[in-house]
């Protein structure tokens, strides 16, 4: 196994597994669909919230994708062939990563904009929403990698994996929110932006190793 031999059969696993991408995007649809019906359509109420509801329904969609990702793994025994294959275990784990950023984040940012006109999110303000979703949703995937692969072997570890990583997902939501708000607002919003990078950088150094170390201690 080379590295790149595992990253293309990390895509055709991905594209096996598409049922899982797709009904994390489903639920993110229908949750902020049900917004405008449930709670208020006015667009005075709706525009303000606009950021801080597509932002929240992310994040759920996104730990409904992470709380599985090495689950078939485990079951199949793919860990303990990571762990023989003589690869570099953190590089593995982070190629993985990619993969399943890349197959999710995509279809987001597909109905964004729809999404985004049906809570009267400003024109000028949905830029911003789309610049805070790539480089803040790296940091969700890198930390919630630890939990997921920290509970792999737990046969009930979604509750788990929620209350292990939920508050490390507090600063990635305010500051991604508060962006998008300050753009609503006319203020400077690119100090925001730079924490959500600086936050993803971070995650990207310390995440893999982490990770990895998890992940021999659940095989073993």
């Amino acid at each position: 196994m080379t590295y790149f031999s595992f990253l293309m059969t990390e895509f055709c696993v991905l594209w096996r597994r598409k049922h899982d991408v797709f009904n994390a995007v489903l639920f993110f649809i229908i949750v902020v669909s049900l917004f405008p019906l449930g709670i208020d359509p006015a667009p005075e109420f709706l525009a303000p919230a606009s950021g801080g509801i597509l932002w929240c329904t992310a994040v759920l969609s996104i730990l409904m994708v992470i709380e599985g990702i090495f689950k078939e793994d485990y079951r199949d025994g793919s860990l303990e062939q990571w762990l023989v294959s003589g690869l570099y275990l953190p590089l593995l784990v982070l190629l993985k990563l990619i993969v399943q950023w890349a197959g999710v984040l995509m279809p987001l940012l597909m109905v964004m904009p729809l999404l985004s006109q049906m809570l009267y999110l400003p024109s000028g303000s949905f830029w911003v929403l789309i610049m805070t979703v790539v480089l803040g949703t790296p940091s969700l995937f890198l930390i919630g990698a630890i939990g997921a692969a920290l509970t792999v072997s737990l046969r009930q570890g979604a509750m788990l994996v929620m209350l292990l990583i939920l508050p490390f997902y507090l600063p990635v939501i305010i500051f991604a929110v508060s962006a998008i708000r300050a753009s609503q607002e006319g203020a400077p919003y690119f100090g925001f932006l730079a924490m959500l990078l600086a936050m993803s950088l971070l995650s990207l150094v310390i995440s893999p190793f982490m990770t990895a170390v998890a992940v021999k201690a659940s095989v073993n």
